[in-house]
């Protein structure tokens, strides 16, 4: 693997906008392989909690089971406590010397970047890739003209939290989330409970 994008997040549940960016990036920067990483939890949501490990990691290998270039990781998931973007990228450089690391990542963390856990050395270890779901806008939030990020530009208007919000009140998320993770959320009972 000469150059791998790695792809961090909650996924609660996986949906058609982080599937669709990361083709975009498979494609637009020529990547062997996008890496889903769902982390155990996020240090900046640590009163945020998400579903299970499990549950997460069954949603995101039905919608990713036959797609070529896409891969899942759950080694945040077996670390304890919350999950830093650092330790995994030290670990990539460390099993993968020769690779260009790609951190996959959405344009409205990068104004709190600063606040990461060894920010400084994040960029030294991949190489920050945007994210942005707004291709309308021109400029990234916490970016200069000249920071130099690559973006992946695509309109999308869905997010984790209304999929588990419309779930919570009864309503459908046909056409939000791959039929197979329609049908792992329902089988599980995942999120009727707000």
């Amino acid at each position: 693997m000469n150059s791998l994008g790695l792809f961090g997040g909650s996924f609660d549940p996986v949906h058609h906008g982080h599937l669709l960016l990361a083709r975009d990036a498979l494609e637009q920067l020529r990547l062997d392989r996008v890496i889903f990483l769902p982390a155990k939890i996020s240090p900046h949501k640590l009163d945020q909690p998400p579903s299970s490990g499990a549950d997460r990691v069954a949603l995101l290998e039905a919608a990713l089971r036959g797609q070529e270039g896409f891969a899942l990781d759950t080694r945040e998931l077996r670390r304890d406590g919350p999950s830093f973007t650092v330790e995994t990228l030290r670990e990539y450089r460390h099993e993968f010397p020769e690779a260009t690391l790609h951190f996959l990542i959405g344009d409205d963390n990068l104004p709190g970047l600063d606040t990461w856990k060894d920010s400084a050395e994040i960029p030294r270890l991949a190489r920050i890739v945007l994210f942005s779901r707004n291709p309308a806008t021109t400029s990234i939030p916490g970016t200069t003209p000249d920071a130099g990020f690559p973006v992946i530009r695509r309109q999308v208007e869905i997010s984790s939290s209304e999929i588990r919000n419309r779930i919570a009140q009864g309503h459908s998320i046909r056409y939000m989330t791959p039929p197979c993770v329609c049908e792992e959320i329902q089988k599980r009972g995942l999120y009727r409970d707000g």
